[in-house]
């Protein structure tokens, strides 16, 4: 008789700990579940969240504190991961661009600690995201990672008035369609 509230007791941890690594799993691998399920990943997150307030309401209620216990661990872990993804603990932006296509564009911007981050974007949403260092030299942005995963972007591309130029030659200027980024943050010293 004494192992029935034992089993009881687990019975009551075993769903917050399931919802708890569901809820830091499915922050940490946001990305990967948007790729792979697409528009259900926010269904998906929004059940496992709603599931574990529920789980801790109950828990504060029945004064189960092992499971609030787990719960609120479990949020706290799941918030700093998605906090850590936000500006808030990122170097302040010095340049902010956007080149424009048809149903898609691309976003870049560039950060006083020399990283750049560039986010191809679509109507299904941002795919994935390219990051690394760069460098200026005058009108020239040198990125010393590759940006982008074919020759669309260049290595070295250059600044001419508020665009950002992809065909590296300011004699031959080439301001056509989806050929260049227009810049509308831009706080780089004028001194580079």
């Amino acid at each position: 008789m004494a192992v029935t509230p034992v089993i009881i007791m687990k019975r009551k941890s075993t769903s917050a700990i399931i919802f708890g690594a569901l809820l830091v799993l499915s922050i940490q691998f946001e990305n990967l579940l948007w790729e792979t399920l697409w528009i259900f990943q926010p269904i998906l997150l929004t059940i496992i969240g709603i599931g574990s307030l529920i789980i801790l309401l109950n828990a504060l209620i029945r004064k189960h504190w092992k499971s609030v216990t787990v719960i609120a661990i479990s949020i706290l872990l799941a918030v700093s991961i998605y906090l850590s993804r936000t500006e808030f603990f990122k170097s302040p932006p010095v340049l902010k661009a956007r080149l424009i296509d048809d149903l898609s564009g691309i976003s870049l911007t560039l950060r006083e600690d020399n990283t750049f981050e560039l986010i191809p974007e679509s109507w299904l949403g941002a795919s994935d995201e390219f990051k690394g260092a760069y460098q200026i030299d005058g009108n020239k942005i040198i990125f010393l990672d590759k940006p982008y995963y074919n020759s669309f972007i260049p290595d070295t591309v250059n600044i001419y008035r508020d665009k950002i130029i992809l065909n590296g030659d300011l004699a031959k200027l080439d301001t056509s369609f989806a050929n260049y980024f227009s810049i509308y943050f831009n706080e780089i010293p004028k001194n580079q």
